[in-house]
């Protein structure tokens, strides 16, 4: 008889190295199926994708390969549903465990931890257009670009960038560089559409490099059609171009506005991070944008059968409303045009660098004369722009036998052009003179 005796068990080993142990003998046991391929598509030799599907003759094949190949279809399979549940209970490393990267995480956060990761191996953005078979991390991806596609390199500073586009350009691929960002902008026109489709996409995924952007598309008239999107991330270098995610430009709209023939001459302004904030001019100055220009809609402000509005710019060129496709009057929005006398707008050019803002009939005046409005070289063979001061040394430069200048005052430019002279003054507006 035991009586009040107390027993007391000493197990010879502790949980937490219990714990430890069967974690590594998990590991190891993952590190096994991994290396035998049981885990694999048989088609992409990648971790398997859901939906997986278990063909047969063949064996699983991830969502991904299972929709690309058609001939897949064809054949019968199954939903493997037992070996996605298995997938979901396991921790797998990531595929770039051999480049350096240690996280062993989740079947659902790998998947995106993977198109993320930092030692992910990059393609060149322009593989598919030229064949080029580099491929490296992405803090060597700008240096390949410049050392091997320097043609395709933009350097800018200021925000603002000039590119001149064509629209039998229909794939286009820019490495740009901001300072110290690196971006990658895709450009695409779509002929069958009447499309221009574009995106600027994050090469190394900074999270202060998300920011907003807006583009002016024009040719050879002073009107243009704006656009404007946010950055997205490096994931859209490397896929399929996907126009729904794009930023779209009419052709159609853009030549009857802009005149165009073949070339568009498109200005990128890339908003630094502390500008997102919206002061309340910018919230109400969203009601006044122009459905087809995305300029600021200024008196007179007309509107269609069904009450679009549209600015005094785009109306005379429209026949229908660009929203309803509804026949243009004369009417106009007289309750919009009371509200502009209390708000500040933002000059015309902003986005070339004017800081100017004033109420719509003082901004109008002012845009008229704005140093930073820009102006194509009038001799018929050139194709130089610039605002006004670039323009006047650009004819002192490369025209100085059609120029006269007063150097002492800076004042006057006059310019001989087929008996026709152009005189030029400091408020930067051209005016002409016949039969001289």
């Amino acid at each position: 008889m035991l009586g009040n005796f107390k027993f007391m068990v000493k197990f010879p080993f502790n949980f937490e190295r219990k714990s430890k142990m069967a974690e590594q003998s998990m590991s190891s046991f993952v590190d096994e199926i991994l290396e035998m391929n049981c885990l694999s598509c048989v088609i992409c030799k990648e971790v398997l994708r859901p939906p997986i599907m278990l063909t047969q003759n063949l064996g699983n094949v991830c969502s991904t390969c299972y929709e690309e190949k058609c001939e897949l279809s064809q054949m019968t399979s199954l939903p493997n549903e037992p070996m996605e549940k298995i997938l979901k209970l396991m921790k797998l490393p990531c595929r770039y465990k051999q480049k350096g990267c240690e996280e062993t995480l989740s079947y659902e956060d790998l998947l995106t931890h993977q198109n993320s990761c930092r030692y992910r191996t990059k393609l060149c953005a322009l593989f598919r257009f030229t064949g080029c078979d580099w491929e490296g991390n992405r803090n060597d991806f700008a240096t390949h670009f410049k050392e091997c596609h320097g043609d395709h390199v933009i350097n800018f500073e200021n925000n603002i960038f000039f590119l001149e586009t064509s629209l039998r350009d229909l794939n286009l691929v820019k490495l740009l560089i901001m300072n110290k960002k690196v971006y990658i902008l895709r450009m695409q026109t779509n002929p069958t559409k009447k499309k221009l489709f574009y995106m600027i996409c994050n090469v190394k995924d900074e999270h202060s490099s998300f920011c907003e952007y807006s583009v002016k598309h024009k040719g050879s008239s002073d009107n243009y059609i704006k656009t404007k999107s946010k950055i997205l991330s490096s994931y859209n270098i490397y896929n399929e171009f996907d126009e729904n995610i794009a930023v779209q430009v009419d052709l159609e709209a853009l030549k009857q506005i802009s005149q165009i023939s073949d070339t568009i001459t498109n200005i990128f302004k890339i908003k630094a991070e502390e500008s997102r904030a919206e002061h309340l001019d910018e919230k109400i100055l969203h009601f006044f944008e122009c459905p087809v220009c995305k300029n600021y809609m200024k008196p007179p402000i007309y509107q269609c059968q069904s009450g679009h509005s549209i600015c005094n710019s785009c109306r005379p060129r429209l026949e229908k409303c660009p929203t309803c496709r509804a026949i243009f009057g004369s009417t106009r929005n007289y309750s919009l045009e009371g509200l502009t006398s209390g708000v500040q707008y933002p000059c015309l050019y902003h986005d070339l660098g004017c800081p100017e803002t004033a109420i719509a009939n003082v901004i109008s005046r002012h845009e008229r004369e704005c140093q930073f409005k820009p102006y194509s070289c009038p001799f018929t063979n050139c194709t130089s722009t610039g605002n006004y001061h670039t323009m006047i040394n650009h004819l002192i430069a490369f025209h100085s036998e059609s120029v006269i200048y007063n150097g002492a005052t800076g004042m006057h430019l006059i310019l001989f052009l087929y008996h026709t002279e152009y005189f030029k003054n400091r408020e930067g507006r051209f005016k002409r003179w016949y039969g001289l």
